[in-house]
């Protein structure tokens, strides 16, 4: 298989509109379950949720970010797909910063990861740990907002490092695979 410039992953595999269409889908039936799913973790429980977000930003490219994107609003609208159910009231929770995060992430990932195919896993792991850095930022500074800066640090990134750093390099090695597949 020739890969083409300037592509996603996605791209390389599926050309149809069909088959975008229901990877749009995917993504967001992915978000939803991955929102709901809690492993025992130290020292926190961990969800796959932003493991997600990395992998079809990467590997689906601007349909990740739509399906990421999307996943947001529908639960905005009330649909139960966040961790704790969906509605308008999300937008004045001290945590509604992660998910816009995720958004912003998700674009970046998926702006970033156009022409990996001539690329080094190093670039993989760059680009997924930028939308990393992005996603709590943004999740820390909303949070700040209610319990400053310091406390929303401890509480908001603290306690999340390790199973952040695993979610990472799972993403990079899966999309890596997906890239070498071929």
């Amino acid at each position: 298989m020739k890969f083409r410039n300037n592509t996603s992953v996605l791209d390389q595999y599926s050309s149809s509109n069909i088959s975008k269409i229901a990877f749009f889908l995917l993504g967001i039936i992915l978000l939803s379950v991955s929102s709901k799913v809690s492993i025992p973790f130290y020292p926190v429980p961990m969800t796959f949720q932003t493991f997600v977000v990395y992998f079809i930003a990467a590997s689906m490219g601007m349909v990740g970010f739509y399906s990421t994107l999307t996943y947001v609003v529908l639960g905005l609208m009330g649909l139960p797909v966040f961790a704790a159910g969906g509605g308008i009231g999300y937008l004045l929770s001290p945590t509604f910063g992660f998910l816009y995060g995720m958004v912003l992430a998700s674009l970046a990932i998926a702006y970033f990861s156009k022409n990996l195919f001539s690329k080094k896993i190093t670039k993989i792991a760059l680009v997924l740990f930028a939308g990393a850095i992005i996603t709590f930022i943004c999740g820390i500074v909303h949070l700040a907002g209610f319990i400053g800066l310091e406390k929303a640090v401890m509480a908001g990134l603290v306690p999340f490092i390790y199973s952040e750093l695993l979610k990472i390099a799972l993403a990079v090695f899966s999309v890596y695979l997906l890239i070498k597949k071929n």
